[in-house]
């Protein structure tokens, strides 16, 4: 590839007329107007040949998009220009830039140069990468990354580390780089960074239009009362509001209102990028309704008195992290806010609010750290209004009734039992005391022996904590099953309610929930063994999703509090394959480095090793639990090995394999 090998000699003020350029590009971009340079020539620098450029803008540090133009040589404005644009409005990662944000945001312009291959083989190719000055462009088939030099020293990355992570940019194992069909290229780049530039804004101050009116708003409350009335009764809905166009928003809210009562309800749809349809996503929500009114059995004469709230949300803008929040640009007389955490929404539209209260007004779901805020433009036809779509803890009942029986193990007494017996083999006779371990949970064809073998070595006690990832999004994302019994084909196996409810009152963010342990196998697979092997047992089952490792370091000696206060110690069971779905050499490779991590007998070592690698060892957060209440109990002095696989020594297919381990931690 021809390239160009130097930076552009630029004076700092061409690196300032860049900046500013690049500030007026985005600022057209987001208000969808043409753009207009104060210095088409950026003082005679606009002809300069770059190999490329990236726009990165952020907010409080965290990145709010970052787009470029690379490959060839190619003139600076015109590269300069793409970039821009696509920063602003193209990022598929985040939605489109809004103009209220720009006073908050920095804006970093890097000029490429010098791209070349990086021709060493294997683990040499960290020694051609220095950090601080060069960048990373991996690919590998249908896979490309690109990482900025930036990048690694922001992170205070290594040259193996920034490595590992261009091969996660680009979707592949964490090892890619050192295989020689990979394509490693490294390059050089030119930052200015900068503050976005405030004086381009001075004539456009973040005076958002909505597209629709307030008339407009209330004109869809008629009719979509008058469309929920109708389908209510079986009537043909009415045809949409002729002086309403059929327009984009990012979303909408109906709420149902009953004066004289407590009764509502709350419908709403809201995506953060391309949106939604007004007309049809409205007749969708009116159609909900109605059908909420049918089936909640509403009294006519209440569905008479019906009060009908419309709210219309568009021009999305990003606020960072509930953790780290910039709640700049949220008038809440015009704006909602909204908190979201894998695929989990609440959001509020509060008139007489505080912006940073109507965050913590919408804080309800999952990690500080990964909650993210956003703010929405609103036409709205009531001064307060929210929902969420957080799950709330579900009491269940007595018994957890088989929910994986004939896909992770057999439906049929006899046959299950056949293949518990095949997995344990011989029971040995003396057993050793541990008072942790990690076993796997896939199919028992796939992991069953690894489990079994771990199992039947150990004296076990009267109670079993077994901790587990969540793999569905039912419930809450801290769950412990509140049942009396576990179910089995042929078999049941008693809980400990008296503990799960201590653990639930003692443990923060830890709640009885029934529907997080529904449709989960993690502990379903583990039960066979515990029944056949133990079977007055008692079990505990605990579920966790997102977490940061402090959240985990907490939950671990809140535990351990627990623990010291019983007559006797439980086992405690942490529930985790490893690695996930690549080759079963790359997939050995990635649980090796795991394995020694956790080996280390530090939970912050194996939580930041996994993490940063992007290895996929769903009980990576059980595991740090347990290591850390053992710590807090003083019982972590040793983890040994008592076996490993993947799924490719029983499929025989090494292309795509999971793997598994055996644990026993002291």
């Amino acid at each position: 590839m021809q390239t160009v090998r130097e930076s552009p000699a630029l004076t700092t003020e061409q690196e300032s007329a860049i900046h500013k350029a690049a500030s007026e590009i985005v600022l057209a971009a987001v208000n969808k107007r043409r753009t207009c340079l104060s210095d088409p020539t950026l003082l005679n620098a606009a002809d300069e040949t770059v190999m490329g450029t990236f726009v990165t803008l952020k907010r409080q540090g965290q990145l709010r998009g970052c787009c470029g133009s690379l490959g060839q040589p190619m003139n600076l404005l015109a590269a300069l220009t793409q970039s821009s644009i696509r920063t602003a409005t193209e990022d598929h990662r985040f939605p489109p830039v809004s103009a209220s944000e720009l006073p908050y945001l920095t804006l970093d312009v890097t000029l490429l140069f010098n791209f070349e291959p990086v021709t060493q083989i294997g683990e040499r190719r960290a020694d051609a990468v220095e950090i601080g000055k060069h960048g990373l462009r991996i690919a590998r088939g249908d896979r490309a990354g690109l990482l900025l030099p930036i990048v690694a020293v922001e992170r205070n990355w290594d040259s193996r580390t920034f490595l590992d992570q261009v091969c996660h940019k680009a979707g592949l194992p964490v090892t890619a780089w050192q295989q020689p069909d990979t394509e490693l290229t490294r390059f050089e780049g030119r930052l200015i960074e900068r503050e976005f530039d405030a004086s381009v804004l001075d004539d456009n101050a973040a005076d958002l239009q909505h597209p629709f009116s307030q008339s407009d708003v209330a004109t869809l409350a008629d009719f979509a009362k008058t469309n929920i009335v109708a389908a209510y009764q079986g009537a043909v809905p009415g045809c949409f509001p002729a002086n309403c166009s059929d327009g984009t928003v990012d979303g909408i809210a109906i709420r149902l209102l009953f004066p004289g009562t407590d009764l509502q309800a709350t419908f709403s749809r809201i995506q953060i990028r391309h949106g939604f349809p007004l007309q049809t996503t409205l007749l969708q929500l009116t159609g909900a309704a109605a059908n909420w009114l049918r089936t909640s059995r509403v009294d006519a004469q209440l569905t008479g008195r019906m009060v009908v709230d419309v709210v219309l949300f568009a021009d999305s803008a990003m606020h960072g992290t509930v953790e780290v929040c910039d709640a700049g640009g949220i008038d809440p007389k015009i704006r909602a806010v909204m908190v979201a955490e894998s695929g989990r929404t609440a959001w509020r539209f509060q008139k007489d609010a505080v912006a940073e209260d109507l965050v913590a007004a919408a804080a309800r779901v999952g990690t500080p750290a990964a909650a993210q805020v956003f703010s929405f433009a609103v036409r709205s036809t009531t001064g307060a209004i929210d929902n969420s779509n957080v799950p709330v803890a579900q009491p269940g009942t007595d018994v957890r009734p088989a929910g994986v029986a004939g896909r992770f193990y057999p439906a049929d007494r006899e046959t299950l039992a056949k293949i518990v017996s095949d997995c344990l083999g011989e029971i040995p006779a003396k057993k050793e005391t541990w008072p942790a371990v990690m076993i796997p949970h896939a199919g028992l064809q796939f992991s069953g022996r690894i489990a079994a073998d771990v199992l039947k070595r150990i004296e076990l006690p009267d109670t079993v904590i077994i901790i587990r990832p969540k793999h569905t999004r039912n419930g809450v994302d801290w769950a412990i099953a509140p049942h009396a019994t576990w179910q089995l084909p042929g078999a049941t196996v008693s809980a400990d309610r008296d503990l799960a409810q201590r653990l639930a009152a003692r443990i923060d963010g830890l709640d009885l929930d029934s529907a997080a342990h529904s449709q989960e196998h993690c502990i379903e697979v583990e039960l066979p063994f515990l029944s056949r092997l133990a079977p007055d047992t008692k079990v505990v089952g605990v579920a966790i999703g997102s977490a940061s490792l402090e959240r985990c370091q907490l939950f671990g000696h809140q535990l351990a509090a627990v623990i010291a206060e019983l007559p006797s110690a439980p086992l405690l069971i942490i529930s985790s394959d490893m690695n996930h779905f690549a080759t079963d050499d790359e997939n050995r490779k990635l649980d090796e480095i795991a394995l020694v991590a956790m080996e280390s007998l530090d939970p912050s070592e194996l939580f930041n090793t996994v993490s940063e690698k992007n290895i996929s060892m769903c009980g990576l957060r059980p595991a740090v639990i347990v290591m850390e209440a053992l710590r807090a109990m003083g019982q972590l002095s040793e983890i040994q090995r008592a076996g490993y696989a993947t799924s490719a020594d029983v499929s025989g297919d090494k292309s795509r394999v999971v793997g598994y381990a055996g644990m026993l931690l002291r």
